[in-house]
């Protein structure tokens, strides 16, 4: 029997959170709010979990964090220490996981044919991933990336139910668009949670999907405002 001890690490959005599974069971989850998201209340979250579970940190066999897009700062916080328990756990394997999938994958159990993700990208573009249901399995379909609302609804598939902390932000309501739970996008399913990067993790670890932990990267739905401006007055 596979008794793989994993954590999961959400930090992307207002509601971080982390998970603790011993091979295909999730056994325990601890969510905190932003304002407790640094990276020593992470820490001790996890730290946490794994007594109460009788466990240790040489436990652990594999680290699933959620990369983004998200927050800059607490996506940044979470892939960190992702890198920080590897160097420490020389045999710890690390999982990428796309903070849209772990959304996507929290709305499992909706009723939904077409799944849109919805990140705020500022300046009045927003941050969009669709997704499909395979049998099973959901799967990213259609353009992703950086778009405006309008050029967003002009080319996505109907019936289409939409998810994600950037509704907040944007007019995406249209004919043929659901939004779940009204404008609440400040908790699930709009936001991620640490139990469903585990699942989106898990898998991934089953199918050998393992980013070396020096590769760990943020995605951002653009690039940070000053690495902007500079590109922009230096002409690139």
């Amino acid at each position: 029997m596979d008794e793989t001890v994993s954590i999961a690490i959400e930090t992307s959005c207002r509601l971080g959170g982390v998970a603790l599974g011993r091979g295909d069971e999730l056994i325990a989850a601890s969510d905190f709010s932003a304002a407790a998201r640094h990276g020593t209340q992470l820490v001790a979250r996890l730290a946490e979990l794994l007594s109460d579970a009788g466990l240790c940190p040489g436990d652990l066999r594999e680290v699933y964090v959620s990369v983004g897009p998200g927050s800059f700062t607490g996506t940044r916080i979470g892939v960190t220490v992702a890198r920080m328990l590897a160097l420490a756990i020389p045999h710890v394997r690390c999982v990428a996981v796309s903070t849209p999938l772990a959304v996507a994958e929290g709305a499992r159990e909706l009723d939904w044919r077409h799944l849109g993700v919805v990140l705020d990208a500022r300046e009045g573009l927003c941050h969009v991933t669709q997704f499909a249901r395979e049998g099973d399995a959901i799967e990213p379909r259609g353009p992703a990336g950086v778009m405006s609302a309008a050029e967003f609804l002009r080319q996505a598939p109907r019936p289409l139910t939409l998810l994600g902390e950037g509704l907040g932000h944007h007019d995406l309501l249209a004919d043929g668009v659901t939004i779940p739970a009204g404008d609440a996008t400040d908790a699930p399913p709009h936001l991620p949670t640490a139990r469903a990067v585990w699942h989106v993790g898990r898998r991934d670890a089953r199918d050998g999907r393992f980013t070396v932990p020096s590769r760990l990267r943020c995605v951002y739905s653009r690039k940070p405002e000053a690495v902007r401006v500079w590109e922009a007055r230096h002409g690139h």
